[in-house]
């Protein structure tokens, strides 16, 4: 078992620089922490930030700790806020936008990945 306080883990930008705006990540639970199945991710979005238009093999599911934001697919796009929960399907495109007044602050758990 573990245990490990969010603000002691490295923020770090979450994509390559101009493919996102305002996206840090700090990686809360990894392989090398133990665990075998699944890691876990913060994600911060600064007012207006957003991650790109993407899609991955893997599903994952978050969970809105603060702020609010919307979801896109390309065509469609659903308002979100706190408290909500959100699945993505593998091979779904999904980009998330802050377009609130304060930091958006997301929790991913996807399946661990070969890098």
């Amino acid at each position: 078992m573990k245990i490990r306080n969010l603000q002691r883990v490295e923020k770090r930008n979450a994509y390559p620089r101009g493919k996102a705006k305002g996206v840090s990540l700090r990686v809360a639970i990894a392989e090398e922490d133990g665990a075998q199945d699944l890691t876990m991710r913060i994600y911060e979005v600064d007012p207006g930030g957003y991650t790109p238009l993407h899609s991955h093999p893997w599903e994952h599911a978050l969970f809105v700790v603060r702020g609010s934001g919307k979801i896109l697919d390309g065509k469609n796009e659903r308002r979100f806020e706190r408290n909500d929960v959100l699945f993505i399907p593998a091979d779904e495109k999904h980009q998330i936008k802050n377009n609130g007044e304060e930091n958006l602050v997301v929790v991913s758990v996807i399946p661990i990945q070969e890098e």
